[in-house]
């Protein structure tokens, strides 16, 4: 399943151009709509009040969202509580959705402001931001009857969207006439789909196939952590232990090249997986550099996986998995030449 995190600022066009996305042919999840459910719940009517008492609430007991709006906005301390009770519940819902969904195969969108703010861009595949100039999203809303000063406030509330679109993969620029963006959203989708191709590609481990798909190896990027020490000590093979976000590939054997601080480049050979020969269970990722000594605790390092070399598994004794791994070296360097 390929996740795609959609997001900008207020007034920027998320929603149309989700919209886009829906008509070629993507699944879309809009994360405000499933705000607009929650926020008819009785238990989150409880909540609600007691971060904000009875006066949001009119004679009927519905929830007066202006009032809300009204209040948030104004008040970063009321803000941080809503949005502590509405996020992991609106992701809670998205999750039992992809559980329960079918379409595995499909590219998947999910459209949300606030992505960056909270620090849940780790959850998907990509990022894409919609952007334009705050002084034509400001045009475009008063245009619906929003006062300037009322989109200025909400803007503050959020990341710039300068920041956004650094952090993203993709940017659609929203500013033109709506036949300029969709061109962008058609160019992106198409990228999207390749990358959705390719991930499925790389699960299986089939990290070659993969590469010629996206025009570049497979890569994992993480920081170098301290591991159980099994690697020199036992196996006369030192590793490096790189603790990462993210998916992976199928566990196993790989042959990759490495990245120091994304200058150095090494050739290297790596494990994925659970190291079953000595029970244990977490997932880990170590990687045995060619060539290199020095201390790597705490850099950061980019591994690119270039060839499945064999699956993982489980040894009857230390000395016959030091013997595979000698042999796993050899192949490696026979295949990174």
């Amino acid at each position: 399943m390929f996740i795609a995190g959609l997001t900008g600022n207020y007034g920027m066009g998320k929603s149309a151009v989700l919209s886009m996305f829906r008509e070629l042919g993507a699944v879309t999840i809009d994360a405000d709509w499933v705000v607009q459910q929650l926020l008819r719940e009785k238990q989150v009517h409880k909540k609600i009040k007691t971060f904000f008492g009875t006066g949001v609430f009119d004679k009927k007991g519905n929830l007066d969202k202006s009032k809300i709006a009204q209040r948030i906005f104004r008040n970063k301390s009321l803000r941080l509580k809503l949005e502590d009770l509405l996020h992991p519940l609106v992701f809670e819902r998205i999750d039992d959705f992809f559980i329960k969904t079918k379409n595995v195969n499909k590219v998947f969108i999910v459209e949300a402001p606030l992505i960056f703010e909270r620090g849940y861009e780790s959850r998907f595949d990509q990022m894409i931001t919609v952007f334009t100039k705050e002084t034509t999203a400001i045009n475009r809303l008063s245009i619906l009857g929003i006062l300037p000063k009322d989109v200025i406030e909400r803007l503050k509330c959020q990341l710039p969207i300068k920041e956004k679109i650094k952090k993203s993969d993709f940017v659609i620029d929203n500013s033109m006439n709506p036949e300029k963006t969709k061109k962008q959203v058609t160019a992106v989708y198409k990228e999207l789909l390749k990358e959705a191709k390719a991930k499925n590609l790389i699960l299986e481990g089939r990290v070659e196939r993969a590469a010629k798909i996206l025009g570049k190896p497979f890569s994992i990027e993480g920081t170098v952590i301290k591991g159980a020490g099994r690697g020199e000590k036992l196996l006369h093979t030192p590793t490096a232990n790189i603790s990462f976000k993210g998916y992976s590939t199928k566990e196993g054997v790989y042959a990759v090249s490495v990245s120091l601080n994304n200058k150095n480049t090494y050739n290297g050979v790596a494990n994925i997986g659970k190291n079953p020969t000595f029970g244990a269970s977490e997932l880990s990722l170590e990687v045995h550099i060619f060539n290199f000594s020095g201390n790597l605790l705490g850099k950061k390092l980019k591994v690119h996986f270039i060839k499945h070399i064999r699956d993982e598994k489980k040894f009857p004794n230390v000395k016959m998995l030091e013997v595979q791994i000698k042999k796993d070296i050899k192949r490696a360097k026979e295949i990174l030449g």
